[in-house]
């Protein structure tokens, strides 16, 4: 008898063209948000891994494992899975590795391992293990047996239209880029943000993660210590780029993968992705490649970024593109495209860049052919009518998200006013705060704070 079928009931995807598939029903599978993973080492310098996968969206099941690779050394090896159920019943198997498009060639890499499921079984953990080939058999070599608990792909459960992804973080990045990026991206359209984090040293920035922590999932994302990040791509961007794909096939309809120096801006008629974005995607269009252009030359110091940086390269580029795709209709994700669809029939288009259009906020880079000698004007997005309203709310919510983010200040000009007239319990305290480009821009605000305090006077919100 299929045990599957006694544990399972079917569930219809929200695009029934799309995927159908059966949802196992059990409890022992991980919160697609969870934060606790870590990489892990099945031989080390060799082979790695992070997460696990229940993937049933296609007739044959696998479980799919996050996995980093010695890109020579791995050749020695064959990975064996041993999947687990709920009863601890054991099936060995051997797994298929499958190298991502865009490692650049680099020591060390991302691979996706798929262990194949059997049709009577339904795994609740899978034990990975590795065996070195007998020709080339090296005692030095210690192999170490990982078991991984796995992340149950449902797109049934997915609870938002547009969730953002963003590879790993790292050095030492000023919070207000991350503020800006927030509050203009949610302003689009995004509901929910996947942020991998992998060595955020300015500590001011990662308050900025716990003021949004209600709409940001963190994911650690901290590679193995014998790793040189010379010697791999972009701290793992690629299998970080996996590993969100995966997720957010629980998590939600669209998926938007961008760096946070970047936006995706609708430049027709609409406001939003909802309305510029989301008629292109049909049941057989899973994916947006949206061209860009580098905008850098600010028109002012005390600006905003994304509304004082409004000349960009005149050329687009068709090379650093970014993607918005149906997650789980995708099999690989890269850096710049959708490598590979889960179904040969889907498509991912191009839509014209006076369409929508990406606007990175960085020096131009002379690569892939881009010419960076010819600039040109270019408004952020919309029509005049719509621009000075919509835009002045950006800019306020910029400025108040960085006002609530700042420490106490203390309080250096009291209300003379107030001390003559004898006024006892409070006093108004004038500070100026500066939210320039470094600090987003110059404010007055003021603060009511205790004339009563016992320690010395401070300004609090």
């Amino acid at each position: 008898m299929d045990k599957r079928s006694n544990l399972s009931k079917t569930i219809s995807y929200k695009d029934k063209n799309i995927i159908k598939y059966k949802e196992v029903v059990s409890s022992c599978f991980l919160s697609p948000e969870t934060n606790e993973l870590k990489f892990q080492t099945v031989a080390e310098d060799v082979f790695y891994v992070y997460s696990a996968y229940l993937d049933r969206r296609l007739p044959d099941h696998y479980i799919r494992i996050m996995s980093l690779l010695n890109r020579n050394s791995n050749k020695n090896l064959d990975i064996v899975c041993y999947l687990r159920g709920d009863n601890n019943e054991c099936y060995p198997v051997t797994a298929i590795k499958y190298v991502l498009a865009e490692n650049h060639d680099k020591k060390y890499g991302g691979w996706l391992i798929s262990c194949p499921i059997p049709e009577d079984f339904v795994p609740c953990q899978v034990t990975v293990s590795a065996k070195v080939k007998a020709e080339n058999k090296t005692p030095s070599l210690q192999i170490n047996n990982i078991t991984l608990n796995l992340i149950d792909i449902n797109p049934g459960n997915g609870r938002f239209d547009y969730a953002v992804c963003v590879p790993p973080l790292y050095g030492d990045f000023l919070p207000h880029k991350l503020i800006e990026f927030m509050e203009f991206t949610k302003h689009f359209g995004a509901e929910k943000f996947i942020i991998y984090h992998h060595d955020i040293q300015n500590h001011k920035s990662k308050k900025v993660l716990q003021y949004y922590s209600n709409q940001v999932t963190v994911i650690q994302w901290k590679l193995p210590g014998e790793i040189d990040l010379k010697l791999i791509k972009n701290h793992g961007q690629p299998l970080a780029h996996m590993d969100c794909l995966y997720r957010a096939m629980s998590i939600t309809d669209k998926l938007v993968i961008q760096d946070i120096d970047e936006l995706i801006v609708p430049h027709d008629k609409n406001l939003f992705w909802k309305e510029s974005l989301s008629p292109l995607f049909n049941k057989t269009v899973i994916g947006i490649r949206i061209q860009s252009a580098f905008f850098y030359n600010c028109t002012s110091q005390g600006d905003v970024v994304a509304l004082s940086c409004t000349t960009r390269t005149q050329m687009y580029s068709s090379s650093r593109t970014k993607v918005v795709v149906k997650p789980s209709a995708v099999f690989e994700v890269g850096i710049h495209h959708v490598s590979k669809p889960l179904k040969e029939e889907y498509r991912v288009i191009v839509p014209d860049p006076w369409t929508v259009l990406l606007h990175h906020y960085r020096r131009c880079l002379k690569m892939l052919g881009m010419n960076c000698k010819n600039w040109k004007a270019d408004i952020l997005s919309v029509p005049d009518p719509f621009h000075v309203p919509v835009f002045d709310l950006l800019l306020s919510a910029v400025r108040i998200a960085a006002f609530k983010l700042k420490p106490a200040h203390k309080c250096s000009i009291p209300n003379p006013d107030f001390r003559e007239k004898g006024v006892g319990r409070e006093r108004i305290c004038r500070e100026i705060v500066s939210v320039s480009t470094d600090e987003l821009k110059r404010e007055e605000v003021y603060f009511t704070i205790s004339e009563n305090s016992k320690k010395q006077d401070t300004c609090i919100t």
